[in-house]
């Protein structure tokens, strides 16, 4: 009522879904000389029970009236209710958008007739819903009126400019223009970068250096292009599935370990505890 309040006693004719219908709100609104036409719930106090109770087969219509509110069902693939105080309840003939004759209420007719570019709305605001679930509510409001301002833009360039573009590619191109990447596409805004190698990526760590100079300011480098472990050979007289060794490191701590790993790039071929081998290529004295 507070919504209608400066357009009301002029003849209007409002169209409103179950949200706000009710017998009621009809009936005051018609004492306002405004009609109203629209879906019903079910459960709406003042409804007809014989009308929302009853069980109706396809194409069935039934209707009663209070006073000057007509309150109607009629069984299509589901039962729809309906409430008018402008259209006696009656099938009509119509044409569908595939030029199909078809019979409905009339009702039904005319809610479809004013009420489509609401319904069309919500339902394209519903393929690409920005609204996400949050506790501030208040974000999932801006959200959807930002949705609905792309819609009306959308809807407003497809009229004047260009009737052959779809609401994805008019979203898309929004998008561009806001990042001013307008003329990128996506697979380029897209950078894959491989996991580089350590021991073969230049890794001040584990390059080596190429001269006394170099090795001068990096204490702990080395080129490491084949500085990886491997497994000791065994030798003929070994009785163990692997050879074992003592680590070279380990052994230099004067910590008593055996290893069953070498280094495959240095030359002197130094048993390593996988632990150590990071260790023993970072001190220069013991690059081969």
């Amino acid at each position: 009522m507070n919504l209608m309040q400066p357009y009301l006693f002029k003849g209007h004719e409002l169209y409103m879904d179950n949200y706000y219908n009710s017998v009621a709100l009809s009936d005051r609104l018609l004492n306002c000389m405004t009609h109203t036409t629209g879906t019903l719930r079910k459960d709406r106090k003042d409804n007809p029970k014989d009308v929302v109770s009853k069980v109706l087969k396809k194409d069935e219509h039934v209707w009663m009236r209070k006073g000057k509110v007509y309150v109607s069902a009629w069984k299509d693939k589901r039962i729809v209710t309906m409430i008018t105080t402008q259209h006696h309840p009656r099938l009509v003939v119509t044409r569908n958008r595939f030029g199909k004759q078809l019979t409905k209420p009339k009702e039904i007719e005319v809610y479809n007739k004013y009420m489509s570019g609401i319904d069309i709305s919500d339902q394209m605001l519903s393929y690409y819903s920005t609204p996400k679930k949050t506790v501030r509510w208040y974000k999932k409001v801006f959200f959807h009126i930002f949705d609905m301002a792309l819609w009306n833009a959308y809807y407003t360039f497809r009229k004047h400019c260009n009737d052959k573009e779809t609401m994805l590619g008019f979203r898309e191109h929004v998008i561009r223009y806001l990042l001013g990447v307008d003329n990128l596409n996506c697979t380029d805004l897209i950078t894959s970068k491989k996991p580089t190698n350590p021991r073969t990526s230049g890794n001040p760590r584990m390059s080596l250096p190429t001269s006394n100079q170099d090795r001068g300011q990096e204490g702990t480098t080395l080129q490491a292009l084949n500085h990886w472990p491997e497994p000791i050979p065994k030798t003929e007289n070994c009785k163990r599935n692997k050879a074992f060794l003592k680590c070279r490191l380990c052994s230099k701590n004067k910590i008593k370990k055996e290893t069953s790993y070498r280094c495959k790039g240095c030359s002197s071929k130094p048993p390593l505890c996988p632990g150590c081998f990071e260790q023993w290529h970072c001190q220069i004295e013991n690059i081969d």
